[in-house]
């Protein structure tokens, strides 16, 4: 009698992981329009099929990029098809592939490429074409989006000899309480995950989903499960309400994405009360609190189309969904986050590991193939995050009798002003840095039309002095307009808790 040794998993059951997915529904669509944009002017469409096409001609020229293990890519995009397809081929060949924020700054540029270890920057240089001039000290290699699209053009899509094709990691940058950045190692795993969640989501029957957020951020993953619904996305190159209000009046669009003050930019603009919004089948709205007045009002004017969703970058990029149909007018659910997505798995843990009872508050507790599989080059953070089977988020919810979960605070010090994460310690390295700054405190306050803002406290060296104006121009320089405190106040001192460490709720208070 023989015995056969174990063995790799037979090929027939080989997972061919996210890019295969996406191309698999590209594929099955060619004719179907996927992205439509406005370019000089120009009204610009790509198919299905071409998308594909696209994805594999990148993919091929990145294959020729070197060795598959030490490639890495960059990009530095606003809201266009390239955005998707550019990250989408580096999946394809290997490549790891992280975005440069378009709202970010050159100082943020450096660290991520010299962190992600990035040789290959693509940058659209219409745009940006200070950013990638300061890039290319940190880049071995700075191309175009129209030269790697001249050489997609040039090259066979068939891989060439010992290319190496198969998962690679994208790194997803996200604020530290450091201050420091850190990156978010997402795999096929965790993005697959993702898409298959996103397709349970509540997308019309003949989806056009028009984008004019970020699409190195959260947009950016609503694209997979968006073609694998058959969905043609609309990109604009950002929110401006005129624009929208005309998209779903003129242009087909039934669905989008907004953060809270978008939302309340839509509900106050002049034109709402009379537009024509009877084509508006979804609108999917997260990345920071709304108020429930808001939404109520929302769900008045636009019907029942609202679906939240909350998640991070650690787990993307929804950990739960509030439905449509469970928007309704009564402020205790709209507080709500919805329930876990399917294949996902919470728990409220308290500081020693236990389930809480229900309605107690405990923190966010989440395993699944969402996970990210840790943080880039951090091995003590990622054990920090990854303890003892769990991914603890740092957010504080309460569950109701029937799942439902409602975020009541974070343990993160961050501030989520506009559906962007700011965190205080990085703008207060940068306040800190200014010559009159003796001392600072950043946090954010409750805002009507930021969900938050950012403001910092300030206390001045003697014989200084510096208008809050000069500050704020200051910390916009540095790290953006996204960073840039909202209100300045200037103290004598700061108060103190009885460890010594600045008292934010005093200063809330206050």
């Amino acid at each position: 009698m023989t015995t056969s040794a174990p063995h790799a998993p037979d090929p027939v059951h080989h997972d061919g992981g996210y890019a295969r997915l996406i191309l698999s529904a590209l594929r099955r669509r060619p004719d179907r329009e996927a992205f439509r944009w406005t370019e000089d002017g120009r009204s610009h469409t790509l198919t299905y099929g071409a998308t594909a096409e696209r994805i594999e001609r990148i993919a091929a020229v990145l294959g020729r990029h070197g060795p598959a293990p030490e490639r890495a890519l960059a990009l530095l995009t606003g809201p266009r098809p390239e955005a998707f397809t550019i990250m989408a081929a580096a999946c394809l060949a290997g490549v790891r592939f992280t975005a440069l924020h378009p709202l970010g700054s050159r100082e943020n540029d450096a660290y991520v490429l010299r962190d992600s270890g990035a040789d290959l920057l693509v940058v659209d240089d219409t745009r940006f074409a200070d950013r990638a001039a300061a890039a290319r000290a940190a880049a071995t290699r700075v191309v175009t989006l129209s030269e790697l699209a001249d050489l997609a053009e040039d090259i066979d899509t068939t891989p060439a000899a010992g290319d190496r094709r198969g998962p690679a990691d994208y790194l997803f940058y996200t604020g530290g309480t450091t201050g420091e950045p850190k990156g978010v190692v997402l795999g096929d795993r965790s993005l697959t995950a993702n898409a298959w969640a996103g397709t349970t989501w509540a997308w019309p029957e003949r989806t056009t989903f028009l984008v004019t957020t970020p699409m190195s951020h959260a947009a950016g993953l609503l694209i997979a499960p968006g073609l694998l619904r058959g969905a043609t996305f609309v990109i604009h190159p950002g929110f401006d309400p005129d624009r929208v209000l005309d998209a779903v009046e003129h242009d087909g669009v039934n669905a989008t994405f907004v953060v809270p003050t978008m939302l309340y930019t839509l509900l106050d603009h002049p034109r709402t009360p009379t537009a024509d919004l009877s084509a508006l089948a979804w609108i999917l709205y997260g990345a920071a609190p709304t108020s429930p007045a808001r939404l109520i009002q929302a769900r008045q004017r636009f019907g029942p189309v609202l679906s939240q969703h909350y998640g991070q970058a650690e787990a993307p990029n929804a950990l739960t969904v509030l439905d449509p149909d469970e928007h309704h007018d009564d402020p205790a659910v709209l507080v709500s986050c919805g329930r876990p997505v399917p294949g996902c798995e919470i728990r409220l843990l308290d500081h020693d590991g236990n389930p809480v009872p229900v309605g107690e508050p405990g923190e966010v507790c989440v395993r699944g193939p969402l996970v990210m599989d840790g943080y880039w080059n951090k091995p003590d953070q990622t054990r920090a995050a990854l303890r003892d089977g769990w991914l603890h988020t740092g957010d504080i919810a309460r569950a109701d009798a029937s799942g439902r979960l409602t975020i009541v605070d974070r343990i993160k010090d961050v501030v989520i002003t506009g559906g962007f994460n700011v965190y205080p310690r990085e703008v207060e390295d940068v306040l800190s840095d200014h010559p009159a700054v003796a001392h600072c405190a950043v946090y954010g306050e409750p805002d009507p039309h930021w969900g938050e803002a950012v403001v910092a406290a300030v206390v001045l060296h003697d014989g200084h002095d510096v208008s809050p104006d000069e500050l704020a121009d200051h910390v916009r320089r540095t790290k953006g307009g996204v960073w840039t405190p909202k209100h300045i106040s200037v103290h004598e001192t700061l108060p103190l808790t009885a460890l010594g460490k600045v008292d934010k709720k005093a200063l809330r208070t206050r």
